[in-house]
């Protein structure tokens, strides 16, 4: 096989990000007497995602971010809210959802006959593990790695130097990761130097210099990879 390990991104790769964290978000509002509306979850979305983003590039820490967000999502919509509070109900709520991107499963399944399958996330500790447990995908995944754990996020450097050092018999050049983001996971894979596979279900445009090894519209064209079929 051309690749013994496979590192995968979680949300958008795995999990159905947006399902997910409109869920939590309109079972943490109303769960506080708040109003949810499509209106209010899609500023959520986006002022959350900028967060994100700010993250990545090392503007903000994740502390600041988990209030930050909700503070910011007050101001845009004028709720009344507890953001360190609603924070913390968000953050038990995401834990619950575990909503999978179709074929996602059967993925994981076929993947795990071929490679070492390692998660590498962005995401909060909290919600992640328990996810994973929730959709039963435990038995098919190595290890998981989170950055909330390891103090440091994808794409920098020394994130995927503490995974890499933690995996037995590492061998970059028989390692892939796959996720849907050009500046989290492909950059991060580019700055580690192992080979890059994009997830782009939409089929977006690449406007970045960021160039992946691969790209593919489908889990299924990742499963044609690593078969040594691609």
């Amino acid at each position: 096989m051309k690749y013994d390990i496979l590192l995968l991104d979680a949300d958008d790769t795995l999990f159905d990000f947006g399902q997910c964290e409109r869920a939590a978000l309109q079972n943490t509002l109303c769960s506080a007497g708040l109003p949810f509306s499509q209106a209010i979850y899609e500023d959520y979305s986006a002022i959350n995602l900028s967060f994100w983003k700010m993250l990545e590039r090392g503007e903000i820490d994740r502390d600041a971010l988990k209030t930050k967000r909700f503070e910011v999502l007050a101001e845009r919509t004028g709720l009344r809210l507890d953001a360190a509070a609603i924070n913390r109900r968000y953050g038990e709520e995401m834990a619950g959802q575990h909503f999978l991107i179709e074929g996602a499963r059967d993925f994981v399944e076929k993947a795990a006959r071929l490679c070492r399958l390692y998660i590498v996330t962005n995401g909060m500790a909290l919600s992640q593990e328990r996810r994973f447990v929730d959709a039963g995908l435990v038995p098919y995944i190595t290890d998981i790695f989170i950055s909330e754990k390891i103090g440091t996020a994808k794409p920098d450097k020394a994130f995927f130097d503490h995974v890499f050092a933690a995996i037995p018999d590492f061998d970059a050049g028989k390692t892939l990761i796959v996720g849907d983001s050009l500046s989290s996971d492909i950059a991060g894979g580019i700055n580690a130097g192992i080979d890059t596979c994009w997830f782009n279900p939409a089929g977006a445009l690449n406007h970045t210099a960021l160039q992946p090894v691969y790209e593919v519209r489908t889990l299924q064209g990742v499963l044609t990879i690593i078969s040594d079929k691609g």
